[in-house]
């Protein structure tokens, strides 16, 4: 019988779109039925939610949302019609770490890690920085660390979509091929573990999302820059860990 990994989102267009084009390509075993769903709102929204009950249900969190929402999508219909919970073996939710909204606050971030660690009990929080547009931000195959000033979140999403270093064929998710996500796979892993560990090489072992905010903290945040870093390759990672590649064979 097969289980179900529940994708939580922030927003309700754009890693949809992704997630489409991931489940094509990747996320397809017969085993496993990949839902989808839209909470709607940052993370730090999210905080505020969980804190009003120390015995939240994750899955019941976006069950609320999605009861009151108009023009839901046929996923997230299916989210809603799951006759049995307990079917679901994995959960993991994909926020943007977006410092520069009025409600941001890095203390809750860190409670947040520290709550959702793990896809098989609360969730696992995968968090892109500085926003989903990350996954974007690459100029070639070649590993590179790609930092982005903190103070310019608000044009971040301009300058990706403009800036004329960056190869246009990592812009329209709808377009990924197998070879394009082997592409952004490998390098926001490398740079993932090149903020960890100081080597820009793709990991040995699964690298913790607390480890990763902890070494922003650490580099990055105090001269005002932020580590670019897109959340899906990360959230594979710790899916099919050293397996990952291979599904690319």
């Amino acid at each position: 019988m097969s289980s179900y990994v529940l994708f939580i989102f922030e927003g309700k267009v754009t890693e949809q779109n992704i997630a489409n084009n991931l489940c094509k390509y990747i996320l397809n075993e017969d085993d496993k039925v990949i839902l989808r769903a839209s909470y709607g709102f940052n993370l730090y929204q999210l905080h505020k939610e969980i804190s009003k009950d120390e015995y939240f249900d994750t899955y019941g969190i976006i069950v609320e949302q999605l009861k009151v929402r108009e023009n839901l999508r046929p996923e997230e219909i299916k989210v809603l019609d799951i006759d049995d919970p307990s079917k679901i073996s994995d959960i993991y939710l994909f926020f943007d770490y977006d410092c520069h909204c009025s409600n941001a606050d890095d203390v809750k971030l860190a409670q947040m890690l520290e709550t959702f660690n793990d896809p098989q009990d609360f969730g696992l929080l995968c968090v892109s920085y500085p926003m989903v547009e990350a996954i974007r931000h690459q100029k070639n195959t070649d590993y590179q660390e790609e930092l982005y000033p903190r103070s310019q979140l608000n044009s971040y999403k301009n300058w990706v979509k403009k800036e004329r270093e960056l190869d246009k064929k990592y812009h329209n998710w709808g377009l990924y091929d197998s070879q394009i996500w082997v592409e952004i796979i490998k390098q926001h892993l490398a740079r993932a573990n090149f903020l960890v560990n100081d080597t820009l090489t793709l990991p040995e072992s699964v690298l913790k999302q607390d480890l990763i905010f902890s070494k922003q903290q650490d580099k990055h945040f105090e001269q005002n820059n932020v580590a670019v870093i897109s959340s899906f390759p990360l959230m594979l990672h710790d899916y099919y860990g050293k397996s990952l590649m291979g599904h690319f064979d």
